[in-house]
């Protein structure tokens, strides 16, 4: 009887220690580059998130922040290494969730950090409750943990654009791909928010001629943008295995390049997060190159793909 090609089930990909090493400090260094030099918000007007229980203004303290700022490189190199996650990242989570609730107490929602934060904070909790046997666990955790912290930092990735699907159909009472031409109303605002905020004219074609060419050929329009609404409904298929991370995870990034170049607005930390947890180009140039040079066995083989 034939195996079925692909089976739809959660998998925990044993992800070699090595991959583990160089998505930590790919995440590193995107936390890193989400961290303002320096905070100029002196109020906070509207609070938002942990703003509501703290007064979050003493980030504006330039010395102060200066030396948190250190704090949280160190703690970024502490993690990279992989010791001590729970303080480590413990620290780098609460300083950028509170970075990020203090510039969305200003009065406008930003989303630039969300994602990291909570990809962080995923991964924090999986080491608090991965802690056993005392202080050793704490200092040094097994591989397996490390695992369990990178497949939750997928879920959270999956589940934030399943997430955005639903919205999007809920807001829209279902009619979201109906609705779709009326994305040329959304480019023309986008692009003239551009202008006044750079004063520079956009000539583009995208900015002038595309939102009359999606007015007219809605049903071109609805066949182009569909599949990105399919993939974030299916983005599940992501925590499946790492063929399923991959075809997802290309998919998305593709997404977000079309957005970028349709609507000029730009999620750089989601795309390197799906970089670094679900297309993870080192590993996939790793496995081709060893299996050209036919060093897998079938044990290894079939581990290293897992589905």
């Amino acid at each position: 009887m034939m195996k079925p090609w692909y089976h739809f089930s959660e998998v925990t990909v044993a992800h070699y220690g090595w991959e583990m090493l160089l998505m930590r400090g790919l995440f590193s260094w995107l936390l890193w580059q989400l961290l303002p030099g320096s905070i100029p918000f002196i109020h906070q007007p509207i609070p938002n998130g942990v703003g509501h229980l703290f007064d979050l203004t003493f980030l504006a303290d330039q010395n102060l922040f200066f030396i948190l700022r250190i704090g949280y490189g160190l703690a970024l190199l502490v993690f990279i290494s992989g010791l001590l996650p729970i303080i480590s990242l413990g620290y780098v989570a609460l300083l950028l969730i509170m970075v990020g609730a203090l510039e969305n107490s200003q009065g406008a929602i930003g989303h630039h950090l969300q994602l990291a934060c909570m990809v962080a904070s995923a991964q924090w909790i999986v080491y608090v409750c991965g802690v056993r046997g005392g202080g050793k666990s704490a200092l040094k955790p097994s591989i397996e943990v490390h695992q369990r912290a990178t497949h939750w930092a997928k879920i959270v990735i999956v589940a934030s654009y399943v997430t955005s699907a639903c919205v999007k159909l809920i807001a829209s009472g279902g009619l979201w791909i109906i609705q779709l031409p009326d994305i040329s109303l959304q480019l023309i605002k986008t692009h003239a928010n551009v202008y006044y905020d750079t004063l520079w004219a956009q000539t583009e074609w995208v900015a002038n001629e595309l939102p009359h060419f999606i007015s007219n050929h809605p049903n071109l329009t609805r066949i182009f943008f569909t599949p990105g609404l399919l993939l974030e409904v299916f983005a599940f298929i992501a925590i499946t295995g790492r063929r399923g991370a991959g075809f997802i995870g290309v998919g998305l990034l593709f997404m977000h390049l079309l957005v970028r170049w349709v609507m000029n607005l730009s999620f750089s930390a989601h795309e390197w997060l799906l970089m670094i947890y679900l297309i993870n180009l080192p590993y996939w140039g790793w496995f081709t190159y060893h299996k050209s040079k036919g060093d897998f066995g079938n044990r290894v083989s079939g581990v290293s793909t897992s589905r």
